[in-house]
């Protein structure tokens, strides 16, 4: 279960064993500037499972997996902010921890496109994550092609099927989202399973995170904005 945590950049920060407790969300939300700068807000919410994940967290530890203390938790997240605050181009780094609704946030603003590949790089480092080297962006912004490279790694599946079917069941509800908003039009876009807003100027992309740990689904895509 540990290695599914790669599924996204938070999961390690809740710990993996919550996954078990039913249905979350994962949702990143970007804002892209014209000259590639913007901001980032990632969200991993379980609230749709809270009950479960407030029984859980009573507990020591289940299928000899530890459960967090909430003190643990906030310890991981303030080391995960220090890092943020020292990567290169990263700045405004500010994190939540709602232990009501069981949902964390961490968000940052990147000067360049690159600082926000090292937002994903510094994370997934930390959390021992393959994802910061299996995702990564790019923007021209002189010709406005927005691109996300996305490599997926067999490792995700490899792990997935070691767990039981009950616990299979837990994913079937869980979705991976992310939103790209632009200050420019949008020409097109090139995933299939993304829409183009009602404005014109954002990508909507919600995929089952089943599908992505059995490799159906890639985050990779490319957004051409109108000149």
């Amino acid at each position: 279960m540990r290695k599914l945590k790669s599924i996204s950049l938070l999961l390690s920060i809740i710990c993996s064993s919550f996954l078990l407790t039913g249905c979350f969300d994962f949702i990143e939300d970007i804002n892209m500037n014209s000259n590639g700068s913007g901001h980032i807000k990632a969200t991993l919410n379980f609230s749709k499972s809270s009950t479960k994940v407030a029984s859980l967290m009573k507990l020591k530890s289940i299928n000899g997996i530890t459960i967090p203390t909430k003190e643990k938790i906030k310890s991981e997240a303030e080391t995960m902010s220090r890092i943020l605050k020292n990567t290169e181009g990263i700045s405004q780094v500010q994190y939540s921890l709602d232990f009501n609704n069981y949902i964390a946030t961490v968000s940052c603003s990147f000067e360049t496109i690159n600082a926000l590949n090292n937002f994903s790089k510094a994370i997934g480092t930390y959390f021992k994550s393959a994802l910061g080297n299996n995702n990564s962006y790019a923007f021209n912004t002189k010709t406005g092609v927005f691109t996300r490279s996305y490599t997926y790694s067999p490792s995700l599946n490899k792990e997935y099927v070691k767990i039981s079917e009950t616990d299979k069941k837990y994913f079937d509800d869980a979705y991976y989202t992310q939103i790209i908003r632009f200050d420019k039009k949008i020409k097109s876009q090139q995933h299939i399973s993304a829409k183009i807003s009602s404005t014109s100027k954002a990508v909507l992309l919600k995929l089952k995170a089943t599908d992505l740990i059995s490799g159906k689904a890639s985050l990779a895509n490319t957004i051409t904005l109108n000149n």
